[in-house]
């Protein structure tokens, strides 16, 4: 049985995955087409320098509608899912499963960003 929501905050497919889906809690959700997946960034957060209990982590997802920036702790494995297009969806959990296992990935902020339609 998955912990999808429950103690693991991403899950994975065996295969191709046909849409990145994000979740910010059980009732709402917002998938994208793997297919339209531009370019992904794993980068340090620049707000960690100023403030030690923001996330150190930043993945910036470009897809051809929004863009995506998931915040969190050891992010570098969701990089790899999406590296090998096997990531399926990405959840926000919440803080006490923060520290719960040294190792684990941890997504505390899912913000998504709609790209601005050109009416010109």
């Amino acid at each position: 049985m998955s912990t999808f929501l429950q103690d693991k905050c991403y899950e994975t497919a065996n295969t191709y995955a046909a849409c990145i889906e994000f979740r910010f809690d059980e009732n709402h959700r917002r998938a994208f087409n793997a297919s339209q997946l531009i370019e992904f960034s794993l980068d340090p957060n620049p707000d960690a320098d100023a403030d030690k209990n923001e996330p150190p982590q930043k993945i910036t997802l470009v897809f051809s509608t929004a863009d995506v920036v998931v915040l969190g702790w050891r992010l570098g494995l969701i990089a790899d899912y999406l590296r090998g297009n096997t990531l399926t969806a990405v959840c926000i959990l919440p803080k006490r499963y923060a520290d719960l296992e040294r190792n684990a990935i941890y997504v505390s902020s899912i913000v998504i960003t709609p790209i601005a339609k050109n009416n010109g």
